[in-house]
């Protein structure tokens, strides 16, 4: 679970009654946050390609979750995730020592850099299983994430009780930064690692897992970086559609949730601590309507695109109400539903964006890429709904709203890529795509249109 990334937005307002709040403490103004919480998406994204002869300061910082992804597979799955959580537990925990915004600011990134790669490890997946087989799994990490923030809504109304010698925020950085220190060891230890290098299978088992995985599957012999890849990558029309499609959902759906305490607070019918408790609801809402949907798509009972582009419908329809009713209960039922239709959205389509993706190279890059375009909901999101944009948020559902319709539309266009009608219209266009991913050609064909399991 990620409390290390939901713990900020619930310290914005802990104990803020008694001027005990780390904004007064460290004297932050409401843009001063919005950067705050923004820092810690900055070493996740950057898009200046690192083999491009351009370096500066900053080029420390760039392509970390591709990079991430690619030490993933050139170390272990053990080593490289124990790294990780090891790392930001110690940072996350150093926090409670900051006593200005510049300290703020260089821990958050400090904790962005090192937490790089923790959504990548999907890329470690496709090493066991296949795109349809992935569909449960990555809606249960994503789950967790989203109960990261019913737990941390839960902890920061009890830590706060805890404001004396330490404030109450300082208190929840630091107990919070112990989980993953904890359980680094765990994983280290339990972890498997590829199916070639696992001792606890036999010659024949491994054999099996290797041949049931899809065409063109990554494999622990091949290249970890290929550029003949990442030119197919650049001319491949889903990567373009997909990346799109995540970062206008991500900012337009997922942006609320960086400051959703804060938001509710602005409610106006409830104090700082009872305002971390009712960030509960939405969260757990969240959990369950991700795992229930992951369910239902590899039961082949919903198909992945369909369900993304209802969701993105949704999250307009929340905040067309947001923006249009004042009264505080149906702003805080429909803030509940929109947090969970955003949670679920990424989930629902990673196996398809693993399914466009054929060999080791390429997989790697794509999926380190597109989780690089996640990071802009980090980025973007806080500045959408920064505080001086409350206690109405007008501005910033509109913004949503707008980006949301880009959502609508790009997932369309993936969803005509991968199953629409191309190859009677496009055949070129069709051909090319089936060159370039894992997608047969019957899976292009009108007829297949919305299939999933393949």
């Amino acid at each position: 679970m990620r409390v290390d990334v939901t713990n900020i937005s619930n310290a914005a307002i802990m104990n803020l009654e008694q001027n005990m709040d780390v904004k007064q403490q460290l004297h932050l103004s409401a843009q001063q946050w919005g950067w705050a919480i923004a820092c810690f998406y900055y070493p996740c994204n950057s898009i200046i390609p690192f083999a491009s002869g351009y370096h500066s300061d900053a080029t420390t910082d760039m392509f970390l979750e591709p990079i991430s992804t690619i030490l993933l597979k050139k170390t272990s799955a053990p080593v490289w995730l124990s790294r990780i959580m090891v790392t930001w537990g110690i940072v996350t925990c150093c926090i409670a020592a900051t006593t200005s915004y510049g300290g703020l600011i260089t821990a958050r990134v400090l904790v962005g850099a090192l937490e790089a790669g923790y959504f990548p490890c999907i890329y470690f997946w496709t090493f066991w299983y296949t795109p349809a087989e992935l569909a449960i799994r990555v809606a249960a990490l994503y789950s967790m994430s989203s109960l990261s923030g019913f737990i941390g809504g839960f902890l920061a109304y009890a830590i706060s009780f805890a404001n004396g010698v330490l404030s109450g925020w300082q208190w929840l950085f630091i107990l919070e930064g112990i989980p993953p220190i904890v359980m680094c060891i765990i994983t280290f230890f339990i972890l498997p690692s590829y199916p070639e290098k696992s001792n606890w299978l036999s010659a024949e088992e491994t054999d099996l897992i290797l041949r049931h995985l899809h065409k063109d599957p990554p494999t622990i012999h091949g290249k970890t970086f290929d550029w003949n890849a990442a030119r197919l990558l650049s001319t491949d029309p889903t990567f373009y559609s997909f990346t799109a499609a995540w970062i206008c959902a991500g900012v337009g759906g997922n942006g609320i949730g960086f400051s959703l305490p804060t938001v509710i607070k602005d409610l106006g019918f409830t104090d700082s601590r009872m305002a971390n408790v009712l960030t509960m609801p939405p969260s757990f809402a969240s959990f369950a309507l991700v795992l229930i949907l992951g369910r239902l798509v590899q039961k082949g009972k919903l198909k992945p695109f369909p369900v993304c582009i209802i969701l993105d419908l949704i999250i307009i329809a929340c905040y067309v109400v947001l923006l249009c009713v004042d009264t505080v209960g149906v702003q805080y039922f429909v803030l509940v539903v929109s947090t969970a239709a955003s949670g679920s959205l990424y989930p629902m389509l990673w196996p398809k964006r693993v399914q466009a993706l054929r060999g080791t190279a390429m997989a790697g890059l794509g999926i380190g890429l597109l989780n690089a375009s996640a990071q802009f909901s980090g980025i973007l999101g806080p500045q959408v709904f920064s505080p001086a944009y409350g206690p109405s948020y007008a501005i910033s559902y509109k913004v949503s709203i707008t980006l949301l319709v880009g959502a609508v539309v790009f997932h369309s266009l993936a969803w005509f890529f991968m199953h629409g009608p191309i190859q009677k219209h496009s055949p070129r266009l069709a051909q090319r795509v089936q060159a370039q991913t894992q997608l047969r050609k019957s899976d292009l064909e009108e007829k297949k249109h919305i299939d999933y399991v393949v």
